[in-house]
């Protein structure tokens, strides 16, 4: 591998787009997408996302800023390796913001060495982790959209375009206040395969115990592929009690550590986990990976996709190199600008996703033109 490269800029940008019509819950008509960019000695350029950018592009700036202390001016094997050792301090960098950014910074530092050694993503990847197994030559996806807000005309919608791109498995978010039966008909007769969100970290309204008692009764006949985020993180110790509806579960694109994943697997008992790459580090999901393949388990992980550009198509790459133990990759199709160049740069057979070996560079997927620096003065949290 190229060992000459040496950072020399790190710029924090914003990404936005007008997104899902505005129907979707916790967005408002607008989203952002906090995007990475390295530079080096050698003028090539490394993009990177990460998925704090979504809910503060302010906190983003601040602690990128930060973290480009201990990496500008190293080459990229001491900066992957001094982004490894910053997430020893467990008091500071094992969970949240700053761990979100490291997950970034290491997907730009990969599109660098992508570029420098002529190869694709994912055999960068796999030589970097010296992994013997042949890399797979698609993933499967599921397509993921049907907004809490949304009309039953609108989840058709959704579902006819998840079947115009001859994706079979479909995933809806549910609110539990609202007659959930009929969109449960329109899943049940559109779609080969379904799963459901109830978004709990997100929807208060979908906190309710009792109300989740009922929806799991109701829905037990209909055996979902996977049901996710069923309770927020502060209810997860009452998991335990909804086991007995023998559905399948799975959890945790809000989560960034190691631990929270092993927890959630081994003693709450997921069926699956749901990491996000732009949130986890590579380093710990390939931990996460070895942990698995020791236990004999496949299949274990959904990769949770729910940005842009740049983290769908790592996680298809990622995907390829460990995919033992990755079940689906979530393929967002909510309408927005994020993903118009990745519309271009893939196919997708029976579900199966192919990446278009064009690709060398995630600069090849984002429209660059288009990416904002972010000025601290003028934003402000986007939460809602």
């Amino acid at each position: 591998m190229e060992q000459n490269l040496k950072i020399n800029q790190i710029v924090s940008y914003t990404q936005k787009s007008k997104f899902g019509e505005g129907k979707y819950y916790g967005y408002g008509k607008e989203k952002f997408l906090g995007i990475i960019k390295l530079g080096t000695n050698k003028n090539i350029i490394g993009y990177g996302e990460t998925l704090v950018g979504v809910y503060s592009p302010k906190l983003f700036k601040i602690n990128i800023s930060y973290i480009s202390k201990f990496i500008v001016g190293k080459d990229l094997k001491s900066s992957l390796r001094q982004l490894t050792n910053l997430k020893r301090n467990k008091f500071f960098f094992d969970s949240g913001i700053l761990k979100s950014i490291i997950s970034g910074i290491e997907i730009a530092i990969f599109d660098i060495l992508a570029q420098a050694n002529h190869c694709n993503h994912s055999n960068i990847i796999k030589n970097y982790f010296q992994k013997k197994n042949q890399i797979s030559k698609n993933t499967k996806v599921y397509a993921s959209a049907g907004s809490i807000n949304s009309s039953l005309k609108d989840l058709k919608k959704d579902i006819h375009r998840s079947k115009g791109f001859e994706i079979n498995t479909f995933k809806a978010r549910i609110g539990l206040n609202k007659n959930f039966s009929k969109k449960i008909d329109i899943l049940k007769n559109e779609i080969d395969n379904f799963a459901l969100d109830l978004i709990a970290n997100t929807y208060k309204k979908n906190e309710n115990l009792r109300k989740v008692q009922s929806f799991l009764n109701y829905i037990k006949k209909t055996k979902p592929v996977w049901i996710e985020e069923i309770l927020n993180t502060d209810s997860l110790y009452k998991f335990k009690g909804l086991k007995k509806h023998k559905l399948k579960f799975s959890y945790g694109e809000n989560f960034n550590s190691f631990s929270d994943f092993v927890s959630l697997l081994e003693y709450y008992k997921f069926n699956f986990i749901n990491p996000d790459l732009s949130h986890l580090s590579t380093f710990d999901f390939e931990f996460l990976c070895n942990f698995l393949e020791k236990r004999n388990h496949k299949d274990k992980i959904i990769i949770h996709c729910w940005g842009g550009a740049i983290n769908f198509i790592y996680s298809l790459y990622i995907s390829q190199v460990f995919s033992k133990n990755v079940k689906f990759v979530e393929f967002p199709i909510a309408e927005s600008n994020f993903m118009k160049k990745v519309f271009q740069n893939i196919s997708i057979v029976n579900s199966k996703c192919f990446i278009n070996e064009r690709i060398k560079s995630f600069k090849d997927i984002i429209d660059t033109n288009k990416l904002e620096k972010i000025e601290t003065s003028k934003l402000t949290f986007n939460f809602y």
